[in-house]
């Protein structure tokens, strides 16, 4: 619908793209939305991390999901290493009763990564947070559902480069069809092809130096992350 339109213009926008004269109209937009029955039509609105911009509007979706949420939250992404902030209501809303699950990378692309990842599963699991590893191939999905009520969807990845530093672009959808949809694919996904992390098995996999590993590894991408984001943060 519009929001392609949107999506269209912003991504021009981006790249600067040398055509004089848009492939697209808004009138092409409007006819191929007046073209959809109202009954398969859904309220969708485009939301943008761009340090460039100083937009973070995806970032203050996850904080408000945070904040609002009174059911459920599930999150699905392939890079989570969030900051203070972030843990900080996310624990906040388990202390509330909000039921939460993570859905992370079993086998991954970026080994360091995913061992500072592990660093924190001692502390998501001390906060009562479900962590599920998707096992069949390399995640590369980024999604969130919370409340049956809304959902997003895109490039954003829960850590400081995608909150501070990145240009990522998301999809946001407040509409209980498109939210129970969601959930129900996001249930499908962690009953056949994810590992759930219980305190058990996570201490049985995990030896002092193995830890120790994961330690450096958090620390050495956490100052990274750091370093490369302290500009943006200061703005």
């Amino acid at each position: 619908g519009e929001a392609s339109y949107l999506l269209y213009r912003i991504c021009r926008g981006i790249w600067g793209s040398s055509v004089d004269k848009d492939v697209l109209s808004q009138d092409d937009i409007e006819k191929f939305c007046n073209s959809i029955p109202k009954q398969e039509q859904r309220p969708v609105r485009l939301i943008r991390n761009d340090w460039v911009k100083r937009k973070q509007q995806i970032s203050k979706f996850y904080l408000e999901m945070f904040n609002n949420a009174s059911e459920k939250i599930t999150i699905m992404c392939s890079y989570f290493l969030p900051g203070r902030l972030f843990r900080k209501r996310l624990s906040q809303a388990v202390k509330r009763g909000v039921k939460t699950r993570i859905i992370l990378a079993g086998p991954s692309d970026v080994m360091m990564a995913k061992h500072a990842e592990r660093y924190l599963y001692d502390w998501l699991l001390k906060n009562n947070i479900e962590i599920y590893e998707y096992q069949k191939t390399v995640l590369h999905a980024k999604i969130a559902v919370y409340d049956s009520q809304w959902m997003t969807v895109g490039s954003y990845n829960v850590n400081n480069i995608s909150a501070y530093a990145s240009l990522e672009l998301n999809a946001e959808v407040k509409n209980r069809d498109v939210a129970i949809y969601s959930e129900n694919e996001l249930e499908q996904i962690i009953t056949n092809d994810c590992k759930k992390i219980t305190p058990e098995n996570y201490t049985s996999s995990t030896n002092f130096w193995r830890r120790v590993w994961q330690h450096t590894c958090y620390e050495f991408i956490n100052n990274v992350l750091n370093l490369f984001t302290f500009y943006f943060r200061q703005e």
